[in-house]
């Protein structure tokens, strides 16, 4: 009779045990599981681009900042009296390395208008599963040459 209650008494420890492993398990693959998604949304938050200029606006802004006047900023690259073609040939500079994510795909906005003289320009600087900030320029051109400028940084939730 003691040897049949040792017995039971060990497959019931088994079973304490099997079950603490699956426990284990399961919290180690959602452990790991939370930790891939969390890098896959954090993809985005330091841009790659090429354009100086993004660079520049990137690194006097915080990502936290909507609505910031940028205008200082983008002077710079867009002096008073510029020529129209050196200007659309350095916003046609302007562009960003979207991440590769696994979840979620980046949005990237580019778009050029024309309203007279006025050249208003929406450019991708930042993407993230969030949201984008956007540069937002207005070039106006008088006799061929840049007369007044105005930039912004824009963010967007989608």
């Amino acid at each position: 009779m003691g040897t049949e209650a040792r017995k039971g008494e060990n497959e019931a420890g088994r079973e304490m045990v099997s079950k603490g492993r699956v426990i284990g398990v399961a919290f180690g693959l959602f452990a790991l599981i939370c930790l891939v998604v969390t890098y896959d949304y954090s993809r985005g938050r330091n841009t790659r681009t090429q354009s100086p200029l993004v660079s520049d606006v990137l690194a006097g802004t915080r990502s936290n900042e909507c609505g910031r006047d940028a205008t200082e900023i983008a002077a710079r690259y867009f002096p008073p009296g510029l020529e129209q073609a050196e200007a659309e040939r350095i916003l046609s500079t302007i562009a960003i390395t979207p991440p590769k994510a696994w979840f979620w795909t980046p949005a990237i906005e580019n778009a050029t208008t024309w309203t007279g003289t006025t050249l208003e320009a929406l450019h991708t600087i930042k993407t993230t599963a969030f949201g984008n900030q956007l540069l937002r320029l207005h070039l106006t051109f008088a006799e061929g040459k840049l007369h007044r400028l105005a930039a912004e940084v824009v963010c967007r939730f989608d």
